[in-house]
């Protein structure tokens, strides 16, 4: 699966896999549902969460860590910026991932194997 990478700034980055949704599929509704879930779970969940939305069968998975060191306080703001990376990066692109230096949130359209 071709990918690649830009560095964004220092201690940052950001991997796109290059392949493309259309907009009449249901694939963002499905990826901004998972983004939506992990921030929200953050500061309930911890520093490590898993989720997906299969709703219209073509299905987004999602995860997010954060360094354990962080407050969940701090760790919260952390992954809302990641998410507007995410969107804002390659809104429709069937994966991507944001590292920030004590976070990190990815997305794609099939089951995370690790």
């Amino acid at each position: 699966m071709a990918a690649f990478r830009g560095i964004l700034a220092i201690g940052i980055w950001f991997l796109c896999i290059r392949f493309s949704v259309y907009c009449y599929t249901p694939f963002p509704e499905e990826m901004n549902s998972v983004l939506d879930a992990l921030v929200e779970e953050t500061s309930s969940t911890g520093y490590n969460l898993y989720a997906q939305s299969t709703d219209s069968g073509q299905g987004c998975y999602g995860h997010f860590v954060c360094d354990r060191l962080l407050s969940r306080f701090i760790c919260h703001p952390c992954l809302q910026n990641v998410r507007v990376d995410l969107i804002n990066g390659r809104p429709s692109n069937t994966g991507a991932q944001v590292h920030l230096v004590d976070c990190r949130m990815r997305y794609k359209n099939y089951q995370f194997t690790k």
